[in-house]
């Protein structure tokens, strides 16, 4: 489990990276308005075929998993793919005649130029979330490692030709949507070559339980989501599309929680057949020890992009986007709460309903939040209620984890761990924040170049105060 988590890390690192070059590449190369009309055309389509999707990428674990028989993973992987393909042109025909009811809402008429890219995109973005799962099933990580580089490849050389080249936005959506298309197709070849058998089926026993496992979590997901989006939702309506793209880029989380996706995305599994055999104690120390592992390191980044954040923003994504400093600071207290999927051992169980109600409850909260904390703090409101109703959501689902288990909410999860690992990076982050202000190497190097040597110093020092430990933990899961 330890080889396949680091190639998966890896591969998640390699995407992630990706993404945020383009992000870097097209905050140089678009208009404030261009950049803010490409954040609300994702917008658009990550809401949409998050309910269309109904949770279905994350059936893939469970019943993949559980399967007794290569005939049985051929019958769930037919049968979820062609429901699945149904579902993304059903999304994408919902965009193509609700279109202008988004135009209307964002006041923004670029987005009336974009309308096929609503209709066809869906379609690759909901069959491309699969991919991930169904390799980490079948072991093949390594496949999903090259398919991860030849991806992030391709969608890097769009940004750059049409950076170098000058094109036209609407040239480059073009470019970025024909890529998306071409990895889509991969995505059905891939699958057929691994599990032996890929058709056109559609099991109706089988679609009920699956349905009966994912829409709970699915709309649990449409919720998060929307929770997690309501900000620039909000920032939308009451800001032109120049003033998104700032707190959109702001508002971007560092790729550093790919290490908790990745260790999740490994364990799981494992989880899932602990828990049906009765294994709960077992279960819960795997899941302590890659949590463990996780805020070690995003415990480190977070603070130290705080310490750091107007020369990360910079160099990011130019100092067009320094107003969003505050933001960005927040957000880096957000990746905490990314440590873990807080919702793993009941989603293991089976206890879909309850991640259903607690996200439920965390959009409610959501809702009242943002405009609430935006009439109070401006700009930044909508920022702070989003990390308070994901820190609520996550108390929450482990509420009702010990429940399950039987256990004390003490125990439920590695708190005292968690808090030592904190108080040791918010001494360290004090401390050399103390050298920045005083010591003043900005004089002769630049705030960059002094960030990043207080950066590898403070790194040097906080692995040699944690290599012992998180390397007993990493043995564990190996």
């Amino acid at each position: 489990m330890g080889s396949d988590a680091v190639k998966l890390t890896i591969a998640k690192l390699v995407a992630m990276v990706t993404s945020f070059l383009t992000a870097m590449i097209l905050s140089r190369f678009l208009t404030l308005e261009e950049f803010g009309t490409y954040t609300q055309l994702l917008l658009i389509i990550n809401f949409i075929t998050a309910i269309f999707v109904l949770g279905l990428p994350n059936s893939v674990n469970y019943f993949l998993a559980r399967a007794e028989s290569r005939k049985q993973q051929q019958n769930f992987v037919s049968v979820y793919y062609s429901l699945s393909t149904i579902l993304s042109f059903l999304a994408g025909l919902f965009l193509l005649f609700t279109a202008q009811i988004f135009i209307d809402f964002f006041s923004n008429p670029l987005l009336s130029h974009f309308i096929y890219f609503l209709a066809i995109f869906p379609w690759a973005k909901i069959i491309l979330s699969s991919i991930d799962h169904v390799l980490i099933v079948y072991q093949k990580v390594n496949y999903l490692f090259a398919f991860r580089l030849i991806n992030s490849t391709l969608l890097l050389s769009v940004v750059l030709v049409s950076s170098i080249m000058q094109l036209d936005f609407g040239i480059y959506i073009g470019l970025f949507l024909t890529v998306e298309v071409f990895l889509t197709i991969c995505v059905y070849l891939i699958v057929r070559n691994i599990s032996g058998k890929l058709v056109l089926k559609l099991d109706i026993p089988l679609i009920k339980e699956i349905f009966k496992f994912s829409v709970p979590i699915g709309l649990a997901t449409v919720v998060g989501m929307l929770s997690v989006q309501l900000d620039k939702i909000i920032i939308s309506q009451f800001y032109p599309p120049e003033k998104l793209a700032i707190y959109a880029n702001a508002a971007r989380e560092i790729p550093i929680a790919i290490v908790a996706s990745s260790l999740t995305a490994v364990i799981m599994p494992k989880i899932v057949r602990l828990l049906k055999k009765g294994r709960n104690n077992n279960a819960l120390e795997l899941w302590g020890n890659g949590i463990f592992i996780s805020y070690t390191v995003i415990c480190f980044s977070a603070t130290a992009l705080i310490i750091f954040a107007p020369e990360v923003i910079t160099v990011l994504y130019s100092k067009k986007y320094l107003d969003g400093v505050v933001i960005f600071q927040i957000y880096c207290l957000v990746l905490l709460l990314r440590s873990t999927y807080f919702g793993m051992i009941l989603s293991s169980m089976g206890k879909t309903k309850i991640i259903l109600y607690s996200s439920l409850g965390a959009l409610a909260l959501n809702v009242i939040l943002n405009y609430v904390f935006y009439f109070v703090f401006g700009l930044i409101g909508p920022a702070i209620a989003t990390f308070v109703s994901i820190l609520a959501i996550n108390i929450f689902q482990l509420i009702f984890t010990s429940k399950y288990l039987n256990i004390s909410f003490r125990t439920v999860f590695p708190w005292k761990d968690l808090l030592n690992i904190s108080i040791v990076n918010v001494a360290m982050g004090v401390i050399f924040l103390l050298i920045k202000i005083f010591v003043h190497l900005d004089v002769y190097l630049g705030d960059v170049i002094e960030s990043i040597i207080l950066g590898i110093i403070w790194l040097g020092f906080y692995l040699l105060l944690m290599k012992n430990q998180v390397k007993k933990k990493w043995e564990f899961l190996k």
